[in-house]
């Protein structure tokens, strides 16, 4: 990591060790709110939302591999905010789209005041088609993750036979969206389209549409696989310190061999998923040619291993881990939603195995 990188890190995890609450995060989270607009700024003061976007486009130009360490740090501190849904997965598309596209959208998403989500891998393409004379687009999403906190919507279309990328202003007069919790303190959304559609809001189309798909999901896999190797962190790091303080039969928890033995294997498994996840990223931004079996490979491995984490953590806090005032179940509800985000666990396998045996 280049003393750029190292100083990113570092400057997250302070910022967010400082100004990350816990206890802040579950009344915001009591209060309705899908994310914190301070921190938002604050995020984008630091150049995070300027992170993987190309230099010539006013952002720093880097890679997966580069951005997994901070993250793995909005796993262990449950950021709400949809930060690299925003930059890395719908700015990815924008990225790949016209000149025209990029000028109208990435200064908004580099200075934060667009916020992006993207729909499930498995949605239903918006539909544009023509009614009296005039092409309207519209459709219903019945789950877009985090859509009760952006701005903007990166929704795929279905137009003259082909697919379409476009980004949706979720404030424009006919899109309307009825926002619930869900169980990971973020804030979901159905939503439903129905205006008129102009052309020139294409991102991409065709073969280009469909190149950006794959890509797009395949991204998002590794971005999961990344929060979800900090989660296991989180949710290792306060069992080890639960362990020390808690005390049975005059002596610490964790002078215990069997609980030892069981947090080492906790250990063990963040590592090699960690070390599974860097390398898919490094795989990705090389363009290997394995690079979409390593990331099913990744997503697939940290999904197993942070539900058996995270129900170990659970286990060994006893019933203080299902409180929600304690920050250990919490890890456990985020790796269960990121578990089918943006596809289930099996589908990944399925994905994975006929890649290898076609």
């Amino acid at each position: 990591m280049s003393d750029e990188k190292q100083m990113l890190r570092d400057s997250a995890e302070r910022f967010l060790r400082d100004n990350y609450d816990f206890a802040d995060r579950q009344a915001s989270v009591n209060a309705g709110e899908g994310m914190d607009a301070n921190h938002w700024r604050a995020f984008s003061e630091m150049g995070w939302t300027a992170m993987a976007i190309p230099e010539n486009a006013g952002g720093f130009g880097f890679g997966l591999a580069d951005i997994a360490p901070l993250i793995e740090l909005f796993g262990q501190y449950l950021v709400r905010e949809p930060l690299f849904e925003s930059v890395v997965l719908a700015g990815g598309v924008v990225i790949a789209g016209s000149q025209a596209a990029q000028e109208r959208y990435l200064p908004g998403i580099i200075d934060g005041s667009i916020i992006a989500t993207i729909p499930q891998a498995t949605a239903a393409p918006l539909m544009a088609a023509s009614d009296s004379g005039q092409t309207r687009l519209h459709g219903d999403l019945q789950f877009v993750p985090s859509g009760g906190s952006a701005t903007h919507l990166l929704a795929q279309v279905r137009y003259e036979e082909q697919l379409h990328w476009l980004m949706l202003d979720l404030e424009l007069p006919g899109v309307s969206r009825s926002s619930y919790p869900s169980h990971d303190g973020r804030r979901g959304a159905h939503i439903a389209v129905d205006v008129p559609f102009e052309q020139a809001s294409l991102l991409l189309s065709g073969a280009s549409a469909d190149l950006a798909t794959q890509a797009l999901y395949q991204r998002a896999m590794l971005v999961a696989a990344a929060e979800g190797v900090g989660a296991m962190q989180g949710a290792l790091d306060l069992t080890v310190e639960y362990t020390r303080q808690r005390e049975q039969f005059g002596q610490p928890l964790a002078s215990f061999q069997a609980l030892q033995h069981r947090m080492a294997s906790m250990l063990i498994q963040t590592e090699l998923t960690r070390s599974l996840v860097l390398a898919a990223c490094k795989a990705w931004d090389d363009h290997a040619d394995n690079a979409v079996q390593l990331a099913l490979a990744a997503k697939a491995k940290v999904d197993a291993a942070a539900r058996s984490v995270t129900q170990e953590a659970i286990q060994m806090h006893g019933g203080i881990a299902t409180t929600e005032e304690y920050r250990v179940g919490h890890y456990f509800k985020r790796t269960a939603l990121l578990e089918s985000w943006p596809l289930h666990r099996d589908a990944l396998i399925a994905e994975f195995i006929k890649r290898r045996h076609p």
